[in-house]
């Protein structure tokens, strides 16, 4: 695939860069935000080649091109800006015929999410993989008490510590203000001497104020809601700001406003929400550990199809590990669905006659066994029909036995094989569940999916 020639085809069906307000990428999607939406020619994208589909969610026109996405998003930005190449400004004005003028639809607000989180989850990734790779050299002989432990252990760590400054810059370029300021805002939440108050615990005032002591690594609201905060700081300090002094008065008046206040007023707030959601996980943790992992097991295709994924998991499953050290929220269920999924398609290359068909069937089968599963929806599960009703219903049986299990995630990796050692913990028997988990979704998938044989006649129809 040449990736130059699909960027460029990708630009030009979609209005040209003229038409780009911002273009930002995940695993597998540009997701583009466009002035007029009405300009994308769909149909013509999702007949390039190396383009699976193109979904509209929300303010976001996606288009699915696979795991090399990120080499064709660098000719993206070389075509349309690197001010372009970022998530544009939540506050801007609605594209042209959006019908949503002014107002915050649910599919605006999953926009937003989306594209905060969607930059830093490399980042969480990575630090997931060192905490995987990390147990893995403890089981052969690392021992927890050496500097090499130690020192691997605060890089890994050091992602999910930091963990407010990435998302004050990612929620910055989301809602149009100053990154750098924003980070800085981050870096004050974690400050050592902020860090030492907390620790001490004694009073504390700002002019008379009472300021709430709370620790900020790991959180996720009280840094987003700030940075929301902050962007309307901002453009009242360059209002008020006069030209001649603005470059000094504006970064001054921005980040003395912002900072006090995430101290004394915001950071208590979310913390106090992200408290309150905490809290809710672990009822269901306790209470109900079946439920989550069920569903999410069940309806995970049809949300990553949708792109609506990283709008609801990242910032749910990220609390929860930062308030009980293990997450259940996305990891046993999504590593279901990811399972069953390639077990349908995989089953489906036995029941289709077309070669071209089966050769797709086993590659993006492999593939959705490595965590990635787009290629394998777009290109075989809703194309065929009957393979969707297989993988949610593995992902469901795989889910089930996740939560009768109480299987448990220690770190972030997109969930499949190479990520197994994510599932490894204090308790050993958990990841021999996490095991146990992608056999049940993938034979139930598989064979669910063998049974029921493919709609070819729908393929036609959607291919004609």
């Amino acid at each position: 695939m040449d990736n130059v020639r699909l960027a460029k085809d990708c630009v030009r069906l979609v209005g040209g860069k003229e038409n780009v307000a911002g273009v930002t990428h995940c695993f597998t999607r540009l997701r583009f935000r466009l002035k007029d939406k009405g300009r994308a020619q769909r149909d013509e994208i999702e007949a390039l080649d190396g383009v699976s589909k193109v979904v509209e969610m929300g303010d976001q026109t996606q288009i699915v091109i696979g795991p090399q996405v990120n080499e064709v998003f660098k000719e993206v930005e070389k075509i349309v800006g690197k001010s372009a190449a970022d998530p544009a400004p939540a506050a801007a004005a609605p594209a042209e015929g959006d019908g949503e003028k002014g107002g915050l639809s649910v599919g605006r607000l999953l926009d937003i999410v989306t594209g905060i989180f969607a930059p830093v989850i490399t980042a969480i990734t990575a630090g997931g993989m060192v905490k995987a790779a990390l147990l893995i050299m403890g089981l052969f002989g690392l021992p927890t008490d050496s500097q090499e432990y130690y020192v691997l252990n605060f890089i890994a760590d050091s992602v999910f510590y930091f963990l407010p400054v990435l998302l004050a810059f990612s929620s910055a370029n989301k809602f149009g203000c100053n990154p750098y300021i924003a980070a800085i805002v981050g870096g004050v939440l974690l400050h050592p001497n902020w860090t030492a108050l907390v620790s001490a615990g004694d009073p504390v005032s700002f002019f008379g104020l009472p300021v709430t002591l709370y620790n900020y690594s790991s959180s996720v609201l009280p840094i987003i809601l700030t940075v929301l905060f902050m962007s309307f700081v901002e453009r009242f300090a360059e209002k008020v700001s006069p030209n001649v002094v603005k470059a000094v008065l504006q970064p001054l008046l921005t980040l003395g406003i912002t900072a006090p206040v995430a101290l004394i007023v915001i950071g208590p707030l979310g913390s106090i929400i992200g408290g309150f959601l905490a809290s809710i996980l672990s009822f269901l943790d306790t209470n109900v550990p079946i439920l989550v992992p069920t569903i999410v097991g069940a309806v995970c295709p049809l949300l990553v199809f949708a792109g609506m994924h990283l709008a609801i998991f990242p910032s749910l499953q990220t609390i929860q590990l930062a308030d009980m050290g293990y997450e259940t929220v996305c990891g046993p269920g999504m590593l279901a669905a990811n399972m069953s999924i390639a077990g349908a398609t995989l089953a489906t290359a036995f029941r289709v006659k077309s070669a071209k068909s089966r050769e797709m069937s086993i590659s993006t089968g492999i593939t959705a066994l490595c965590g990635i599963t787009e290629p394998a929806l777009y290109g075989v599960v809703f194309k065929f029909h009957k393979p969707l009703i297989a993988g949610m219903v593995g992902g469901a049986a795989g889910g089930l036995f996740a939560g009768i299990m109480h299987l448990k995630r220690y770190a972030f990796a997109t969930p499949g094989i190479p990520a197994l050692p994510t599932f490894m913990g204090d308790d050993p028997m958990n990841i021999v569940i996490a095991v146990a988990t992608v056999a049940i979704a993938f034979v139930v998938g598989f064979v669910v999916s063998f049974v029921l044989g493919v709609d070819e006649g729908a393929a036609a129809k959607k291919s004609a």
